[in-house]
Formats: structure tokens, C-alpha cells, sequence
């Protein structure tokens, strides 16, 4: 299930309109969480055929977009932990 987890970082925090306008839309199978500058991301059939990709956010919410796997964010993670 990890494989089918992404984590996409926002440069900006976007309005709250844009947030609710978009909670509302449904792309079952794909599920996604927005907090403030990240989503959360699940896509059982893989990132590589969602619609919710970094130019879907970028349209919706109005700010950049970079999409990562949870395997490398956990290991960025990690790394950042060993340096500190």
C-alpha cells in the first residue's frame, strides 16, 4: 500500500475557497487530504494515471506543485534526521 501513497508539497498555502472548491470534487479511486501546504495523496491504480497531478493542483489551488513518492519523502526524511 506505501506504493500507492504520494505526498505533494505546495509552495504556497492556498485560499480556502480554493480548498473547499476542490474537496468537493470526487475522483474515486483516488482519495487526497490538503493541509496547509501539503496533500496527502492515495491512488491505488498508481500516481502515473491519477488526474490529481501537479498540474491539476496547480490549476486548482493556484500555486506550485511537486509531487513525491511516500518511499523517497520517508528517506529525504531520514537523511535529514541524520544530518541534524
Amino acid at each position: 500500500m506505501v506504493d500507492k501513497l504520494h505526498l505533494t508539497f505546495l509552495a504556497e498555502e492556498p485560499s480556502s475557497e480554493d480548498i473547499t472548491a476542490v474537496s468537493k470534487l470526487d475522483f474515486t479511486p483516488d482519495r487526497f487530504q490538503i493541509t496547509k501546504k501539503a496533500i496527502y495523496l492515495y491512488c491505488p491504480n498508481g500516481y502515473g494515471k491519477t488526474k490529481l497531478n501537479n498540474t491539476f493542483w496547480e490549476n486548482k489551488l493556484k500555486t506550485i506543485a511537486t509531487t513525491r513518492n511516500w518511499n523517497t519523502v520517508t528517506q529525504l526524511y531520514n537523511l535529514m534526521k541524520t544530518d541534524s
